[in-house]
């Protein structure tokens, strides 16, 4: 039939279970996992390199403006006289233009980087979203009829295989009664014959008074009938 089940092991059943529970576990906590991780991701990108950045581009353009600043005075104090120069301050402005453009450039990545990785995320939702509801209900469910199917076959196994009883033929019969008998001291049998006995003597004694009652009275009757025969018989004679 289809719907029959060819079971061979009642143990690899139970392997399986075991090995689906553990599966289950793991893909629980791997999820759990990068959901963890995906948040601290955000939160770094919004939170720490965003502000950061951001912290780092006004602190450098004060840097700047300070350079310039220094520059320029330094320029006014050299008016006249050729023995102040001015290079160390150029110098500095140039450090502080530079670190402002690096500022400013990791501000523009982090700012492209942060929709690119929403859209990740939302794509790698998107997939483990029906896998962790499977892992919640089609596994939880398959587990259980696993153990369901363990239990009905190892009570199935549990149970012991009737023994039908077998017939016994007519001299098999005849000996057991023969052997009851033995032991007890009579058959059914005879214990009715036993009893029927006493009855068939009571009634013996009636019927044998009632045949001889009959006889006597047979015998007696013939006796009247030939008397009367003969007196007949004569008067028979004598008439003229």
């Amino acid at each position: 039939m289809a719907d029959q089940a060819k079971v061979l092991s009642v143990q690899a059943l139970k392997d399986f279970r075991v090995g689906l529970i553990n599966f289950v576990e793991e893909a629980r906590n791997a999820l759990g996992g990068v959901d963890m991780e995906l948040r601290r991701t955000r939160d770094w990108l919004e939170r720490d390199q965003l502000s950061y950045w951001q912290t780092q581009v006004k602190r450098r353009q004060e840097a700047m403006m300070m350079a310039r600043t220094e520059l320029f005075r330094r320029k006014i104090s050299q008016q006249g006289s050729d023995a102040v120069s001015d290079t160390e301050q150029k110098e500095a402005l140039r450090e502080a233009e530079r670190k402002l453009r690096v500022a400013e450039e990791k501000v523009a990545i982090v700012k492209k980087l942060i929709p690119m990785f929403h859209h990740a995320q939302a794509e790698y939702t998107s997939h483990a979203t029906p896998l962790a509801d499977h892992l919640a209900g089609g596994c939880e469910k398959s587990i259980a009829t696993l153990e369901k199917m363990v239990q009905s076959l190892e009570e199935y196994l549990a149970l012991s295989v009737p023994s039908s009883p077998r017939p016994q033929m007519g001299g098999e019969s005849k000996s057991a009664e023969m052997s009851s008998a033995r032991a007890g001291g009579s058959t059914p049998a005879a214990a009715t014959s036993n009893q029927a006995e006493p009855a068939v003597d009571a009634a013996a004694p009636e019927e044998q008074g009632s045949e001889t009652e009959a006889s006597g009275r047979g015998a007696e009757d013939p006796e009247p009938h030939a008397k009367e025969a003969a007196v007949a018989a004569a008067s028979e004679e004598h008439r003229p």
